[in-house]
């Protein structure tokens, strides 16, 4: 946020409610003299921005507040996403790759700016951690990770980024909401109801009411028929493949089914001659 100082602010100040507020960016402001004010004093004042934090007041929640005066965590996922895209020469316009970058710029400028107004000993109740330099990437990989669920994408724009969702191991013991996404065993998994998370109920085989596997889109006709991984809904008029051969579903499952298609011939499918 910007604001305006009769005199010069400093970067850090306890606000006196328990939080703090940190400023950057600060300048001073001159004011131009023209023919009526050129015999007023010329007064200065100060600009900057500022934003506040709430402790615990680490070095890192400041830097993530100050980025998110500028980027919500949906413009970093939807910047991530775009510059993918663009580099599997999807149609996305080049100038992706200008703005991706300015926005990396920016988030190293923060990073370099608070630490240095910060520094180690910094007064006001601040701690910064000492943090081992690390990859921008692998910072928006955790961010996402953490966020992604958040974000309203499709399966297929789901499996593009597969990496991102959280893996299957790090959400048990916590509830899940229906669609939400998660890896296990290298293939992404929907939810389909709400639950809690356990061990022994590992998405695949006697899950089937808790997950379903999100698979490569496919356009389910016979030359491009649909994979099939023992844990898919089936819908009436598509084309299947497993194991080499191709199938025709003739009627809905309307729930996932995880047995081989060849076990379900003459029940919901039946094999087409090759």
């Amino acid at each position: 946020m910007l604001a305006f100082y009769d005199n010069k602010p400093s970067n850090w100040e306890a606000v006196g409610n328990g939080s703090f507020m940190y400023r950057w960016n600060i300048e001073e402001v001159v004011p131009e003299l023209t023919e009526e004010n050129a015999e007023q004093e010329k007064v200065s004042s100060w600009k900057c921005e500022e934003v506040t934090v709430w402790p615990p007041t680490t070095a890192d929640k400041v830097i993530e507040a100050v980025i998110r005066e500028k980027y919500s965590a949906s413009d970093e996922i939807g910047l991530v996403n775009k510059f993918n895209a663009y580099q599997q020469g999807l149609d996305v316009e080049a100038d992706i790759v200008e703005e991706y970058t300015a926005y990396l710029s920016y988030v190293a400028e923060v990073k370099r700016q608070v630490r240095k107004d910060l520094g180690e000993e910094a007064t006001g109740g601040v701690t910064p951690r000492v943090m081992a330099a690390t990859p921008r990437m692998a910072d928006i990989a955790k961010l996402l990770t953490m966020t992604v669920n958040t974000i309203s994408l499709t399966d297929s724009e789901a499996l593009a980024v597969k990496s991102v969702y959280p893996d299957w191991n790090t959400l048990i013991g916590k509830a899940v909401k229906k669609d939400e996404k998660m890896q296990c065993d290298g293939k992404l998994w929907k939810v389909l109801q709400a639950h809690t998370v356990q061990k022994q109920y590992r998405p695949g085989t006697g899950t089937e009411s808790l997950y379903t596997e999100i698979v490569e889109s496919a356009a389910g006709t016979l030359e491009d028929p649909i994979p099939y991984d023992n844990n898919m809904e089936l819908e009436q008029g598509k084309y299947y493949s497993q194991d080499g051969k191709v199938y025709l579903c003739t009627r809905d499952t309307e729930i996932p089914v995880y047995n081989p298609l060849k076990d379900l011939v003459g029940i919901y499918v039946e094999l087409q001659e090759q």
